[in-house]
């Protein structure tokens, strides 16, 4: 008797691609591309018969407005790496901690949903207020013998589309202390 296989649901392959696009692939290995979700054709039905002599002519509205261009895709933020469009003696001064952060969040004795909202709005908010660097305190997570979750988790939070639009560079403090995380933001230039 063989092992039935149950299909994967859709939303389960749309969230195996979001989690697969902030892997970076070792080196000599490539990471399977997931398959593409089955559409559902929609169903085409007949319109029902119009009777034109009930109803008044309507007005033409204009033609369709343009959809809206999807903003570019940006690369994702690496902890440490240069990235584009940030001049190097910027990115110098960055990562040699010569740019203070203007707010400190310190995520210890927080849950996993409580630092993920903690993080939004830190982010949301010095971007708000103009502000250039911040720093999230995630501690090294070295009590429960691993990885801490929060440690693991604020990069991904911060890939997210919504953050990653206003943050341009992610470094430690120092290379010693990968329980924090500084982050640079960009520059409102409206």
């Amino acid at each position: 008797m063989g092992v039935r296989r149950k299909p994967i649901p859709a939303a389960e392959l749309e969230a195996w691609a979001r989690y697969l696009r902030h892997v970076t692939p070792l080196p000599g290995v490539s990471v399977p591309m997931p398959p593409e979700p089955k559409l559902t054709e929609p169903k085409l039905t007949e319109p029902a018969p119009v009777d034109r002599k009930a109803t008044p002519a309507q007005p033409t509205a204009g033609p369709e407005p343009k959809a809206a261009g999807k903003a570019p895709r940006r690369a994702a933020l690496s902890i440490g790496v240069a990235p584009p469009g940030l001049d190097r003696a910027t990115w110098a001064r960055f990562r040699a901690g010569k740019i203070a952060p203007e707010r400190v969040l310190d995520l210890h004795g927080m849950t996993k949903a409580s630092a993920h909202v903690a993080v939004t709005a830190l982010i949301a908010g010095a971007a708000g207020h103009g502000l250039r660097c911040v720093e999230i305190v995630t501690g090294h997570g070295r009590r429960g013998g691993g990885e801490g979750v929060l440690r693991r988790e604020v990069p991904f939070w911060l890939n997210d589309a919504p953050l990653h639009a206003l943050i341009l560079a992610v470094c430690h403090p120092h290379a010693a202390n990968e329980g924090a995380l500084r982050v640079l933001l960009r520059r409102n230039r409206a």
